[in-house]
């Protein structure tokens, strides 16, 4: 190991000692920071996703370019044999030369740490996700350095190993892209899928650290280092000599253990999940449900053996999900059949609503169209839930767990939902929630009139929804059955706004709402007749300035609510559409009190009448000492034993926000979630909540976000321009200084 070291330090710094290297670095530095500023602004949310889809093309390119010159140098100066006729063996020499190579790729990757850096100034970062990526960029730059140092060793030209490294690191990425495997046999296909690069970096990207991928990648290294030696063992052996046929025969022997172990490896199980709240991992109440189960629940997988190779990545996350299901209970078990293979499974998947989908397949010089299956059903007691295609993982967990529970959990909770004139309405407004909720819950809608007194006992929780675009009063005859259905320990979520927008003329005033003052009031709680906002955290809306077309600005009366506090309500949320909401008024006892979602520091309330204009000047309406977070919806727990939850908006339950609202599934999240804990039920909101979405970015100024991107575009590439400036010219100024015994001659 200590003659490793020796080997790979003297590289790092031969590296160093070059101006080369230096321009290098710059290169990779700024055209990695310039396209990750350019995606990550654009999408808005605080990942190293924009940086981590360009990396893998640019280390294209980097990696063989750093290490084009380890070996091809020495040969060409003929220094290659007089090192190795030194005390050191030539796999030693070898692995010092690729640690060398990889030191130097990681310090090109350590510039690019300032980039999560400069976004924890935006937000609450996930940590462990940017863990596993850097992960995930040091596998891949050990693969390319490898392939790039057995290039060096094949040929004296330094432009001819980094044609070569290029080549050869872009084979792999080949196998893994869909219009090399769709023109494959099935069988061809999948071993080239599992011999392709780029799925697995896509696969540690996401968080996890899974032991197939570790094996692969240590199998691609060891592939290329082998073959390495084995080229620099072969200049120094006869061909006729029995020592050449055994190398060969042994290099053979290892490429092939390697190239195993990376198609084994996909059999293997174990690995790290860094995701917040352990995404890919099956949760505590996923187990105890599969664990309380009193009789055997099926879960039948239904998938054609010829799927495309896009569906790779996702059928090896279903597969490791219902091995986790089926090994966290007996009562469960987990059958796997391919329709194509018997007539009457087919049969028996159109019965469940199971169709085939259809892909591309590329053929002998032709493009077919192909049908599939790839879809489950959830069976109990002659009864089934669905999921026709299996096309993404990330919310499995939550979809498989809520239908075993629907299945197998005899009386359902009802939901009662008001639908008087200014109420949403079930059907046409907000229809995409109340989709969700009949999963779960008994949905039944509730027209209050005269002849009813009482909201009926058989309703666990009542909603009282304004609807979004037209405000409404409360009916006192509504107040009167909400106050009673509270006192009397029942749960009610209440969205109402006291604020009115004319989207003719943009100008906002206040809707007086006796009733709806009157059932808060005694409770200590208010709708303020105002309209809150958000200079920070807000949505964007295109507004058409004559010829030039339409352009997006942001609309501080469209706040992005954040989460105020840790809670288990808003677990995974990482910003809710709360249009045109009002804030809440809270002057009873914060013990009684949870507040769920609210502005940044950078909110406010617009006192009313008021323009709702976006183009006018927000900074100037509100001074910095106006400032304060508001409070956008909160749960309070009544002392009679019932919960409240209210909200100054309905907009994010309604189906318009949900499909437009670049955040809307945030917000059908946070809605499932207050119902749960209207239910008292917590258990699906910690399976629901692991469906996170990288957080959204909140810039205290334009200021601050442009100093995080010059910083990085500037600041770094200079610092290693400044370093490499002092360092070359002390390398220069010693070579010129004489040397006697007893050190340098200054």
């Amino acid at each position: 190991m200590r003659r490793i070291w020796i080997v790979g330090r003297r590289e790092l710094a031969g590296y160093f000692d070059q101006a080369t290297a230096y321009i290098l670095l710059v290169i990779f530095l700024v055209t990695n920071n310039f396209f990750f500023f350019r995606g990550v602004f654009l999408i808005g949310e605080a990942s190293l996703r924009p940086m981590l889809d360009l990396l893998p093309w640019l280390l294209l390119f980097f990696a063989p370019a750093v290490s084009m010159r380890a070996l091809a140098e020495e040969r060409n100066q003929g220094t290659l044999e007089l090192v190795l006729s030194q005390p050191i063996e030539v796999f030693e020499f070898v692995l010092g030369k690729f640690l060398g190579a990889f030191l130097f790729l990681m310090v090109a990757m350590g510039g690019t740490l300032a980039l999560p850096l400069g976004l924890s100034a935006s937000a609450d970062l996930q940590v462990g996700v940017i863990v596993a990526q850097y992960v995930g960029a040091a596998f891949l730059a050990a693969g390319l350095a490898a392939a790039g140092l057995w290039a060096s060793s094949m040929t004296k030209n330094q432009v001819t190993a980094f044609i070569l490294g290029v080549s050869a690191s872009f084979a792999l990425y080949l196998l893994g892209m869909p219009t090399v495997a769709l023109g494959l046999p099935p069988t061809l296909a999948e071993i080239a899928s599992n011999l392709g690069i780029l799925g697995h970096v896509a696969s540690v990207s996401r968080g996890v650290i899974d032991l197939r991928d570790v094996l692969y990648f240590a199998a691609v290294s060891a592939t290329f280092l082998v073959l390495t030696y084995s080229s620099l063992m072969s200049a120094r052996l006869s061909r006729a000599k029995p020592g050449y046929r055994r190398l060969r025969l042994g290099v053979v022997g290892l490429v092939g253990i390697a190239v195993f172990a990376a198609l084994a490896g996909g059999q293997l199980r174990g690995r790290i999940d860094l995701t917040p709240g352990g995404l890919y991992t099956l949760s505590r109440p996923a187990k105890d449900l599969v664990q309380g189960l009193d009789d055997l629940v099926t879960i039948r997988v239904f998938r054609s053996g010829d799927l495309p190779p896009q569906l790779t990545t996702v059928g090896r996350d279903v597969d490791d999900l219902l091995r986790d299901f089926e090994a966290a209970g007996e009562n469960l078990q987990v059958i796997s059949v391919d329709p194509a293979d018997d007539p009457d499974t087919e049969s028996e998947a159109g019965l469940l609503g199971i169709r085939p989908v259809q892909f591309n397949v590329y053929g002998e010089d032709e493009l077919t169209v192909r049908s599939g299956y790839f879809g489950l059903a959830v069976q109990y007691a002659g009864e089934s839930e669905v999921i026709p295609v299996v096309t993404r993982t990330s919310d499995l967990e939550y979809r498989l767990a809520s239908m075993i529970r629907s299945l197998t959990v005899t009386e359902r909770l009802t939901v009662g939902v008001m639908q008087g004139p200014g109420d949403m309405q079930l059907g046409t407004e907000m229809a995409i929630v109340a989709n969700r909720l009949g999963r779960e819950y008994n949905v039944v809608p509730f027209a209050p009139d005269t002849a009813v007194q009482v909201v009926p006992d058989t309703f666990d929780v009542l909603f009282s929804l304004a609807g979004f675009r037209q405000t409404m009063p409360l009916g006192p005859a509504e107040a009167d059955l909400i106050g009673d259905f509270l006192d009397r320990g029942g749960n009610v979520m209440l969205m109402r706004s006291s604020a009115q927008v004319d989207q003719q003329t943009m100008f906002g005033g206040s809707v007086a709402d006796v009733a709806l003052d009157s059932l808060l009031l005694s409770r200590g709680l208010g709708v303020v007749p105002s309209l809150a906002f958000d200079l920070q955290s807000n949505e964007r809306v295109a507004i058409g300035r004559g010829g030039l077309g339409a352009v997006a600005v942001g609309y501080p009366l469209w706040p992005l609510g954040q989460p105020l506090g840790e809670h288990v309500v808003t677990e995974g949320v990482a910003s809710v559409p709360m249009r045109w909401s009002s804030p809440l008024l809270i002057e009873t006892d914060s013990s009684l009190v949870t507040p769920f979602l609210g502005t940044t520091d950078a909110g406010g309330r617009l006192q009313l009448p008021a323009s709702a204009d976006a183009l006018q000047d927000w900074e100037t309406l509100a001074t910095p000492e106006d400032l304060v977070a508001e409070a956008l919806v909160i749960g309070y727990s009544d002392p009679g034993g019932g919960r409240l939850v209210l909200g100054g908006s309905s907009a994010f339950i309604s189906d318009e926000v949900v499909q437009t609202s670049i955040t809307g599934g945030a917000g059908v999240l946070f809605f499932q979630n207050l119902v749960d804990w209207l239910m008292q039920d917590e258990d699906l909101i910690s399976i629901r909540s692991k469906e996170r979405a990288p957080p959204r970015m909140v810039w205290s100024s334009d200021g601050a976000r442009n100093a995080v991107r010059y910083a990085n575009l500037v600041g770094v590439p200079l610092l290693f321009v400044v370093f490499g400036v002092w360092r070359v010219a002390r390398r220069r100024r010693l070579e010129r200084t004489p040397w006697r015994a007893g050190g340098w001659v200054r």
